[in-house]
């Protein structure tokens, strides 16, 4: 357990306006700061930082709390190391532990076996001449292989295992590190990845995170790739492979591609912007990842079917983080590896200059399926155009392609607006009208997953959090209600979740401090109890007066519970 003064330091020597600024483009609004959510793709901002509280909450979509829970939801880290994290940042040293992940398996054993992995794999390499002749024929070089750390897993069933092993690696940490598996017909250990070339995905900070595997094999059977699934330290649906070279070189644009070799490729021809999702569909979580280190992508996807559909997800999600995005059409070649052994890289730097928007892709591509010389294809095509253009948020470039659409199809601009502009409306309301759904499914506690004892206890459940947010708010004043005339104490609580909140407030004192809940809470629940301390800020009355009304409304409702059917009867004739 790290003591309660040096997380205090922490905190204070990471301030979170600065640490949120370095993900976040921040704009004053009174005494606090807004700006566009980096949890969730939003248009409008909905993310506030409470300079006074020193807390964010998002309006949007309820992500809350301190530096701490900041820095575990932006870079994928648990409570401990999201504090070994700010230490590092602010220079400060606080005690190593051996704390264990749910798995019983250390982040740190994780990431010090990867590492032993991957030299393993690179030496293994320089032992096979299979795997090299593979790669002298896809193009990478010494230089390129050493610089993306290139490895081979031998053709073995416990190459790997038996190396671990003999550096102290356990089987449960192999396992759980997704390098090596026990099979359910004989219960012996068996390696992963069997002759594959070995592609380390790092991250940011130089950790080896998981590993990709291509196979060189024949076998139409066996798996292209293979992938690391969900470890304790790797998230697919939140890292890129190469993003660790990219992200100093993506200011103006960033590559998308679809595998690692695409990747190596390109940088190999000096094209180091581009990254790739590792195994995955691009992610809401990887889009705007990217919108940390670049303002625009292009998408360099297979020109088949599945490589077009891949493409026109990856746009919508790229356009939701608030990226540019743009297709590359590779032309005379298979991939832009191939393209640039043809054409070199100037050939390969004028086709990204060609490459298209989301409209161009779509429109071009639906515009072929319809006969323009008849009026009822004109009026589908202009139908579909419409729907379109009515997905597009930038008035500005909406305008633009409705002109370029009206041409095409030799209709008037102001008839192809006013459809646009009914199509919107239309999709507003529906947005409006499920929002306000939404609202009242939350204020009744439909579906939520925090306190699901809300839904029974909603009256109790209202006074609680306002008990909650008071005491967040000033927890000064704990002391005074757990030990005052007041007696609030955790069995006057009725749902399971405050009470814990309560009992971890009583446990603080008045040192409380949200901060101190990353242990213990998760991070939904963190934001929950943000939740219940904003909306507080916004009244006047948040002193003990209020604190002693929702006690008695609490003990009134126990009260209510424990009384016998006769007695329920009499007290309502009695009010009668």
């Amino acid at each position: 357990m790290i003591p309660h003064q040096v997380i205090e330091e922490i905190k204070y020597r990471n301030d979170l306006e600065e640490v949120i600024a370095g993900h976040v483009t921040l704009k004053r609004a009174g005494s606090n700061l807004v700006g566009c959510c980096p949890f969730h793709s939003e248009k409008t901002p909905s993310f506030t930082v409470f300079t006074q509280t020193k807390s964010y909450y998002c309006f949007g979509c309820g992500a809350g709390g301190d530096v701490i829970t900041f820095v575990m939801r932006t870079e994928n880290l648990d409570y401990v190391e999201a504090l070994r994290y700010l230490a590092k940042r602010a220079g400060i040293e606080i005690p190593e532990e051996g704390r264990e992940e749910p798995t019983g398996v250390r982040r740190e054993r994780i990431l010090d076996m990867n590492r032993e992995a991957a030299r393993f794999f690179h030496e293994c390499l320089k032992n096979s001449p299979e795997a090299q002749a593979y790669l002298s024929r896809r193009g990478l070089s010494t230089a390129l292989i050493k610089h993306f750390g290139v490895g081979y897993a031998p053709n073995e069933f416990e190459a790997l295992a038996k190396h671990l092993r003999a550096k102290g690696y356990s089987q449960e940490e192999m396992r759980v590190g997704f390098l090596c598996s026990v099979s359910k017909k004989n219960g012996k250990s068996y390696d992963i990845f069997r002759n594959r070339i070995m592609f380390p995905v790092i991250d940011v900070k130089g950790d080896i995170l998981a590993f990709g595997g291509r196979t060189i094999g024949d076998d139409p059977n066996e798996s292209k790739y293979i992938n690391s699934s969900d470890t304790p330290v790797f998230n697919k649906r939140r890292n890129l492979f190469a993003l660790n070279f990219a992200r100093n070189h993506s200011a103006e644009q960033m590559i998308l591609c679809e595998g690692y070799m695409d990747v190596i490729a390109l940088h190999g021809a000096g094209f180091a912007n581009a990254v790739a999702s590792c195994g995955t569909a691009l992610t809401s979580d990887q889009a705007r990842l990217m919108k940390r280190y670049t303002q625009s992508v292009i998408i360099s996807y297979d020109a088949d079917e599945a490589g077009q559909r891949a493409a026109d997800k990856a746009f919508g999600l790229l356009g939701e983080a608030g990226l540019e995005a743009r297709l590359l059409k590779v032309e005379n070649a298979k991939d832009p590896d191939e393209y640039i052994k043809k054409f070199g890289k100037e050939g390969f730097a004028r086709l990204l200059n060609r490459s298209r928007s989301r409209f161009d892709f779509k429109f071009s591509g639906f515009l072929s399926q319809y006969d323009l010389s008849k009026p009822d294809e004109v009026v589908k095509a202009a139908g579909e155009a419409a729907d379109m253009l009515a997905t597009i948020w930038s008035e500005v470039e909406r305008d633009v392609y409705a002109r370029q659409v009206a041409a095409k199809l030799e209709i008037p601009l102001e008839s192809l607006k006013a459809d646009i502009r009914r199509k919107i409306d239309k999709r507003e309301r529906a947005e409006k009208k499920e929002k306000n759904r939404e609202v009242i499914r939350t204020t009744a506690g439909f579906g939520d997953r925090v306190n699901p004892d809300r839904l029974r206890h909603r009256g109790e459940a209202g006074a609680e959090e306002a008990i909650i947010g008071i005491l967040a708010m000033y927890p000064e004043l704990i002391p005074e209600a757990a030990n005052g005339s007041l007696h609030l104490s955790a069995e006057d609580f009725v749902t399971e979740f405050n009470r814990r909140v309560y009992e971890t407030m009583l446990n603080c004192g008045s040192d409380f401090d949200v901060g101190l809940l990353g242990e213990q809470f998760t991070q939904e629940e963190i934001s929950r109890v943000v939740k219940n301390t904003v909306s507080r800020q916004g009244l006047t009355e948040n002193g003990m007066a209020v604190i002693r009304q929702c006690t008695e409304k609490l003990r009134a409702g126990r009260a209510k519970e424990t009384l016998s059917l006769e007695e329920l009867i009499a007290s309502k004739r009695k009010k009668k």
